[in-house]
């Protein structure tokens, strides 16, 4: 609703100033002309229910542009969106001596406005208020135009319709000011060779009288303090939001890297996540209409308040799975837990593609097998032996998986990424079910080396890592060739316990916890290791192992 009133209220404002630059650009021809054609464009708005309404749309519009800026948590914006903040907050500064000076006189004092005696006032009387209002003019239509900007770039037809609307978006304030200043000039010329005599004519024609001069005079320095207080307000009031804030303590989000960000107060899951220096896409500026700031939602989830009507509508665009939600949107009064799942240069026509995502947190054993001297054998090789021997490894590896209910969820260039239990809630199955996989891997590089003997340069060798933990798996990837996989932080971890086996020389590399949680005893002499894995915080334990433990064995 708040949204939409500040939408309408700047689409009402913007037409009256596209109607007024229309006007100003008859100056070209002559001051007369743009009285004549005035009658037809900006005297409309003098109708009373149109002059109300424009005046309401001002008011609106301002206050609730000053609210989303009082109510920001952070100031870490676009160019473009800080161009359009402070343009809007110097108009009532630019503009407020034009109004006094034209309809405030008008209903006041009974002075009329014609473009003459509003001319002569500009380009004679003081010329600094007609410089002004020259710089007024496209302050205005910019602020404008980078609003309505912001509003069409998530609209399907905008980027065919954007060269031409760019073209007119500079031709209209080209010919106002063009009109404006032919028109002054004019004025100035009638000026010189009518002198007096021409100047008290086009004043008394206005009916211009004392009082209105006093009141515009006794007016410029109270408002000009008041214009200028009204800009600056809203970073006040922020800076006390922020101190109050401060003392508070705000929920956490956790990111699958292993991150943690605190959110302040009422603050979004966007604002918080920008304000940490973390890159997250809005295409349109946080207004819950784009949706490249969507995110999966994981542990937390459940506290969050409901979607509301604006990102139900959204979420329903893009057929969004359960757990997506928008950081924009989002105000976690919780911790959450919580995975971006667009690049922070996503565009508009990103937003508009279906979510990508359909799955749930799980529980699963992850695998990441690892070719080792893959470069090596590349320079030893003609690249389409590389091949062949890739194929066969990949063959071997995939029918390990297949043969003991493994799934192939991601390939790595030299290796690939496995998944165990994304469709058990068996726990001791899935890790069994992992060790035997990792096993007959293992076995197979041995029978692949004795295949390929001839072949080869050296002995193929894999490094693995496994770790469990909880990820979101699902259907994931471009439209239409989306395959299951997994994200989050035990994918993460996993990879990088699988780097761990270069540097101990070992093929195995498995964390602590799934020895914890699985029914494999833990080999003798086994030596537990504790590091802070490389984009990590927190430490991960884990047993650097030389061959597979005694899978025979159970606990008891």
């Amino acid at each position: 609703m708040i949204q939409s009133l500040r939408l309408y209220s700047g689409l009402t404002l913007f037409a009256y100033v596209l109607i007024h630059l229309l006007n100003h650009s008859a100056g070209i021809v002559s001051p007369e002309l743009m009285s004549d054609f005035s009658e037809f464009t900006t005297e409309i708005w003098q109708f009373p229910p149109l002059e109300i309404l424009l005046l309401v749309s001002l008011i609106v519009h301002f206050l609730l542009a000053t609210a989303r800026l009082t109510s920001r948590r952070t100031l870490r914006l676009r160019t473009s969106e800080w161009a359009q903040m402070i343009l809007g907050l110097c108009i009532p500064f630019l503009l407020f001596r034009h109004i006094i000076a034209t309809r405030v006189i008008e209903l006041g004092f009974d002075v009329s406005s014609e473009y003459e005696r509003v001319l002569l006032d500009l380009a004679v009387f003081i010329p600094f208020q007609g410089f002004l209002q020259a710089v007024s003019v496209i302050v205005v239509w910019a602020h404008g135009c980078i609003g309505i900007h912001f509003w069409l770039r998530v609209k399907p037809f905008y980027p065919k319709w954007r060269n031409a609307l760019g073209t007119f978006a500079i031709l209209i304030p080209t010919l106002a000011l063009a009109g404006y200043a032919a028109a002054a000039a004019e004025i100035i010329r009638r000026t010189e060779e009518g002198g007096r005599k021409y100047v008290f004519g086009v004043l008394e024609a206005a009916d211009v009288n004392q009082a209105a001069i006093s009141f515009y005079e006794n007016a410029l320095t109270p408002l000009t303090i008041m214009t200028i207080a009204l800009a600056l307000a809203p970073f006040g009031v922020r800076q006390i939001r922020q101190t109050i804030d401060r003392v508070k303590r705000g929920p956490m989000l956790s990111l699958p890297n292993g991150r943690s960000v605190r959110v302040p107060p009422g603050a979004t899951a966007l604002e918080a996540l920008r304000d940490a220096g973390i890159p997250m896409a809005s295409v349109c500026g946080g207004h819950g209409r784009c949706t490249t700031c969507r995110m999966h939602c994981g542990s937390g989830l459940d506290q969050l308040a409901p979607p509301g009507q604006i990102e139900a509508a959204a979420l329903k665009s893009i057929q969004a799975p359960r757990g997506m939600r928008l950081a924009c949107q989002i105000r976690p009064q919780n911790d959450l837990a919580v995975a971006p799942l667009m690049p922070p240069n996503a565009t508009a026509r990103d937003g508009r593609r279906p979510g990508g995502l359909s799955g749930s947190e799980r529980q699963v054993v992850c695998v990441f097998i690892d070719l080792r001297d893959s470069t090596k054998l590349g320079e030893r090789k003609m690249p389409y032996d590389v091949l062949f021997i890739l194929n066969q490894f990949f063959a071997e590896m995939t029918e390990a998986l297949r043969s003991t209910g493994g799934y192939y969820a991601q390939f790595t260039g030299d290796g690939l990424m496995a998944l165990y239990g994304h469709e058990t809630e068996d726990t001791d199955r899935t890790i069994l079910e992992a060790f035997e996989g990792a096993a007959e891997m293992l076995r197979r590089i041995e029978g692949l080396n004795e295949h390929l003997k001839s072949e080869l340069p050296h002995q193929l060798r894999i490094g693995i890592g496994m770790h469990m933990g909880k990820a979101i798996v699902g259907e994931m990837g471009p439209p239409g060739r989306e395959n299951i996989s997994a994200i989050g932080d035990t994918i993460n971890t996993t990879a990088r316990l699988e780097a761990q086996t270069k540097g101990h020389g070992v093929p195995l590399v498995i964390s602590k916890g799934l020895f914890d949680l699985g029914p494999i005893p833990l080999p003798e002499n086994a030596v537990l290791h504790e590091v802070a894995l490389r984009g990590k915080d927190q430490t991960v334990a884990y047993y650097a192992l030389d061959k597979m433990p005694d899978l025979t064995q159970r606990k008891r």
